[in-house]
């Protein structure tokens, strides 16, 4: 399921979804947004893949297109993502530069 979506230009008609990147995999790890230097929100990772991950995020959070995401599993990984979507407490996020997540 992904929202990103490609228009063809004619009236901005929508084509079909952006098919994902790799294959996800079910996850249920804590994790914090990081929105500041003093500020930061606790999230929870639902699954993964190695480009990107589904974030359990209070939909009253605003999330900004990109942010640093720390992930509590085996070790403590900070990477960052960008929002791809947001779907009331979810949101799917793209792993940007060096930080692909290796589960």
């Amino acid at each position: 399921m992904t929202d990103l979506r490609k228009t063809d230009g004619a009236a901005g008609r929508e084509s079909a979804p952006t098919p994902r990147i790799g294959r996800r995999r079910r996850l249920i790890q804590p994790g914090r947004v990081v929105l500041g230097p003093d500020l930061s929100v606790a999230c929870e990772v639902v699954d993964v893949s190695t480009a990107g991950a589904r974030l359990r995020v209070p939909a009253r959070i605003a999330l900004p297109e990109t942010f640093p995401l720390v992930i509590a599993a085996h070790d403590l990984r900070t990477l960052t993502v960008r929002l791809r979507w947001r779907r009331g407490d979810f949101a799917g996020v793209t792993f940007e530069g060096a930080g692909f997540y290796v589960g």
